[in-house]
């Protein structure tokens, strides 16, 4: 009996259903309802602010004693002082002072201590894609669906945002130039191809885009990426590989709609990947994609290392016997036959499906 490969998919796909997990990391009240229709930007949950505190030590802050300390306070119990402002002081040749380490109040003074509390931010936990509430727990988790393309990619630099597609790029391989980025493209999602510097990252800046969807950057450009204020989702990798044809024809036949990108980095643990969702309207039930699918003839797989690496095709045939190669590696193999033309063989562990 002929055994049966399951390898990674990533989900490219111009029409499916959609169904997410929103998860506040502490419980806190939930806004919406099941059925209801919720916006991207929209608030689902929100949870009360814990307040912390902490005790300053203004005696030995300032280097007087316990009794003298009252003489030099400048805020009593219950003002409250935004980061920096001076608590106590100043004392002393040095001008020693105390300042508050963030915003909060005081609290007490006792002991030659101050109380410190920390006003604490409140939470909120939002949709980031338009859909419908289809399940919640009242407190902690709310289920999202929508219908609609879905384009998953490798890396993100762990921001979300939504706004207008707009091409910054004619195909997969278009590199990503400062001279492209114009006012025109204020405020929109761009896709382009390739990225090999810095500038046109940071010019992007200036014209307030809400994202960036590219096949790949350079591995140097990665610590401009994650300062960025707006998502940038990467499709390959890094170097200079073009976005695989598959994902670049979904968002291409897409520009001029509302996008979704959510940049979160792919955890080992978690199922969560880094991806672009276009919500569509659908007149007919769309299934949920799956998560795993046996290589077969005619699955669509992209392949994940040199030398064909990011280039997409369709399974051939599944070879009978494992194939070695000039590394001398030996291995389970498929033909795959191009979408750019040719045939080639390639170890199942070098591929995912493209679905």
């Amino acid at each position: 009996m002929r055994k049966t490969y399951h390898i990674p998919v990533t989900h490219v796909v111009p029409m499916t259903t959609i169904r997410r997990e929103r998860l506040m990391p502490v419980p806190g009240t939930v806004l919406v309802g099941v059925n209801d229709n919720v916006k991207a930007d929209q608030v689902l949950a929100e949870s009360a602010p814990t307040p912390r505190h902490y005790f300053l030590n203004i005696a030995r802050g300032l280097g007087v004693p316990v009794r003298r300390v009252g003489q030099y306070l400048v805020q009593k119990p219950g003002d409250r002082v935004e980061k920096g402002e001076i608590i106590a002081g100043p004392v002393g040749f040095a001008r020693r002072t105390i300042r508050a380490p963030q915003n909060g109040r005081i609290v007490a003074v006792t002991r030659g201590r101050v109380l410190f509390e920390v006003r604490a931010e409140a939470m909120e936990l939002r949709a980031g894609f338009p859909g419908r509430v289809i399940a919640t727990d009242g407190v902690q988790t709310i289920t999202l669906e929508t219908t609609g393309a879905l384009v998953q990619g490798i890396w993100g630099n762990g921001l979300q945002d939504t706004g207008i597609m707009r091409l910054a790029g004619d195909d997969p391989s278009s590199r990503l130039r400062t001279g492209q980025l114009d006012t025109k493209l204020r405020g929109a999602v761009l896709v382009a191809g390739i990225c090999d510097h810095p500038a046109p990252l940071k010019q992007a800046i200036d014209i307030s885009v809400r994202g960036v969807i590219m096949g790949s950057i350079n591995s140097d450009i990665i610590p401009v990426a994650k300062k960025l204020p707006y998502p940038l989702l990467i499709t390959e990798g890094f170097g200079e590989l073009p976005m695989n044809t598959a994902a670049f024809q979904i968002l291409r036949s897409n520009v001029g709609r509302d996008v979704a990108v959510d940049a979160t980095p792919m955890e080992p643990y978690k199922a969560n990947r880094p991806e672009v969702i276009i919500p569509l309207p659908s007149n007919a039930p769309v299934e949920l994609p799956n998560d795993v699918i046996p290589i077969n003839r005619g699955i669509r797989v992209r392949i994940l290392r040199a030398p064909h690496r990011g280039k997409v095709g369709k399974v051939r045939e599944m070879l009978p016997r494992a194939s070695i190669y000039p590394s001398g590696v030996r291995a389970v193999s498929a033909k795959i036959e191009l979408e750019q033309g040719g045939v080639i063989s390639v170890p199942v562990d070098n591929l995912d499906v493209i679905q």
